[in-house]
């Protein structure tokens, strides 16, 4: 039995955590229904328990790094910065996630199309699907509602939150697919604040 053995009623936890152990030392290719079975220390038949299919996996794996990703970004609010510093703090910690976890960050990447997903997958799961969605969309929320404290106008609000979300997520996918190196001795939210200012 695999050391990351579960309680009885945690199967899905546990199968979560393997498949996170997976991805982290196999990237994608390594992940299936199977090997997170073997990993938990399951029958190779429990993970249908939870999931139908390998896509349900993926996306429930990537609603976890969603999930995480927004709760880092939350957490530095409770410093109370001031706005802009507030919207910088929520990019760095963005990219900072992405270059933490190189693999799970192409995973959530690669499932954030609910749409797609229910039209390619007859066995697609809207519950499932709505979930993903909401916890993908939290970091474009979060620097909605930052950049909301000072513009009034909701459209301009909503292409400056596109815009900074676009900006992070171009960095972090530069940066770990090697394309961009921040120097040393050069801070994530410095880099961030300095690559923002060219534009």
């Amino acid at each position: 039995m695999s050391s990351r053995s579960y309680h009885h009623g945690d199967l899905k936890s546990a199968l979560l955590k393997a498949a996170q152990h997976i991805l982290n030392d196999k990237g994608i290719e390594g992940l299936s229904l199977r090997a997170i079975a073997a990993d938990a220390g399951v029958s190779h038949m429990a993970p249908y328990a939870h999931f139908k299919n390998k896509s349900q996996l993926f996306q429930a794996v990537a609603t976890l790094g969603f999930t995480e990703l927004g709760e880092l970004m939350s957490q530095v609010q409770d410093d109370s910065p001031p706005t802009r510093e507030l919207i910088l703090l929520y990019g760095a910690q963005y990219i900072e996630f992405a270059i933490r976890h190189p693999q799970m960050y192409r995973l959530m990447l690669s499932q954030t199309h609910p749409g797609k997903h229910l039209e390619s997958d007859p066995q697609a799961d809207k519950a499932v699907l709505d979930e993903l969605q909401t916890a993908s969309l939290r970091p474009y929320t979060l620097l909605r509602d930052g950049f909301a404290h000072y513009e009034t106008d909701k459209n301009k609000v909503k292409i400056q939150a596109q815009g900074a979300w676009a900006i992070v997520h171009g960095i972090a996918a530069l940066i770990i697919e090697g394309h961009i190196v921040i120097d040393e001795g050069m801070t994530t939210k410095e880099y961030l604040a300095t690559a923002a200012m060219q534009i």
